[in-house]
């Protein structure tokens, strides 16, 4: 039976490489077309965005500045959220820094002994955000005419962000601390440290931007062969929404960098887009797995993120009565557009899930111990 899943698993595998191959071949002009607005989203959004926080991560850490955090400090991450004293600076650093700057740093952490590969992965699923810079400057800045919108994504997120964290902190105080930290590391004169940091960043936003233009050839192979398309309609029919908006969305989806599709003004998308924001999308679930190579789990990464992106979408729900009540469009209205959202048990149900994967990872890192 087992041989037969191999056998099965190696002959799907093939035959979508065989497509993609196919369709690279017969739709070159298409392919050319998604790999110029790879990198123009790169150029435009990535590394306006993310570039110059990526250097600052790899400063923080390589520097040994962590280990000069006051004490106040490391006791207040580990009586609120369980976490060792040097990763809940990167914890707050990380839900503005944009997406894989908190990833980077927890490797660096994971890599130089300070914290255990279990930390590592439960970390890794809370030190996320998408950064101030990328969400007003490719989502509330182009999508809407107010400010509003991206204080919105931003407090829905991080909130979320926050609550998760503390749904996980029980887990994280049951590891013993190291000892070790990145005070007791050589430090390295500041025109050094400043070169390593920008080449280190560099190539980061290399593999990055690789990545994005990878799924943007993956996008336009999954519009030819419709499969775009029937996502979208099983996304209209659970929302509500148009096929028109259902249509950008599922590309979003994949790589949240083409959420500049969406409609523009459109409020009743406020908490899809925060809960897309919190999950970040597979294209970032791969630049993860790019810069941890492989060193721990993302499973618990996905769950945690998966559950961050259901709080996001009902805090948004929560607040978006109260900080749109200044807008030239009515509150109320905004509640006849997302009325339709499905019921808050799922995400009740995800936040159990959470708990439950975790500690079955717990016993299993026992086991091998």
């Amino acid at each position: 039976m087992k041989e037969i899943k191999e056998k099965g698993s190696m002959c799907l595998k093939i035959m979508i490489l065989g497509a993609a191959v196919y369709f690279c071949i017969a739709e070159a002009n298409a392919v050319k077309s998604a790999v110029k607005d790879g990198i123009d989203r790169c150029l435009t959004v990535v590394i306006p965005s993310l570039y110059a926080m990526m250097i600052a991560a790899v400063m923080i850490t390589g520097s040994g500045i962590l280990g000069c955090i006051p004490k106040f400090i490391k006791k207040l991450g580990r009586v609120f959220f369980g976490m060792p004293g040097e990763s809940f600076p990167v914890f707050v650093f990380s839900m503005f820094a944009g997406y894989p700057a908190g990833s980077k740093m927890i490797k660096e952490q994971y890599s130089s002994g300070i914290i255990s590969k279990r930390t590592a992965s439960v970390l890794c699923g809370v030190c996320f955000g998408a950064g101030p810079a990328f969400v007003t400057g490719c989502i509330s800045g182009e999508l809407y005419s107010s400010g509003i919108a991206g204080k919105l994504i931003m407090i829905s997120t991080v909130s979320a962000n926050i609550l998760t964290a503390l749904i996980v902190s029980p887990f994280l105080r049951k590891e013993e601390l190291s000892g070790k930290c990145f005070g007791s590391r050589t430090k390295l004169h500041g025109d050094v440290i400043l070169t390593k940091s920008v080449v280190s960043a560099g190539r980061t936003m290399a593999e990055l931007c690789f990545m994005i233009t990878a799924f943007s050839v993956i996008t336009a192979i999954l519009k030819e062969y419709g499969i775009i398309s029937a996502a979208a309609s099983v996304f209209s029919g659970l929302t509500g929404f148009s096929p028109e908006i259902s249509n950008a969305f599922i590309p979003a989806l994949l790589d949240i960098t083409t959420v500049r599709g969406l409609c523009d003004n459109n409020y009743a998308l406020l908490p899809w887009l925060c809960a897309l924001v919190s999950f970040g999308g597979i294209c970032v679930l791969f630049q993860t797995a790019a810069i941890i190579s492989g060193s721990f789990s993302l499973r618990i990464f996905l769950v945690l993120r998966l559950a961050a992106s259901a709080a996001s979408f009902w805090i948004c729900r929560l607040i978006m009565p109260f900080m749109l009540k200044d807008e030239t469009i009515a509150a109320a209205a905004v509640n006849v557009g997302v009325h339709s959202a499905p019921s808050p048990v799922p995400s009740v149900m995800l936040l159990l899930m959470t708990f439950m994967i975790i500690a079955e990872y717990d016993k299993l890192v026992k086991i091998q111990k």
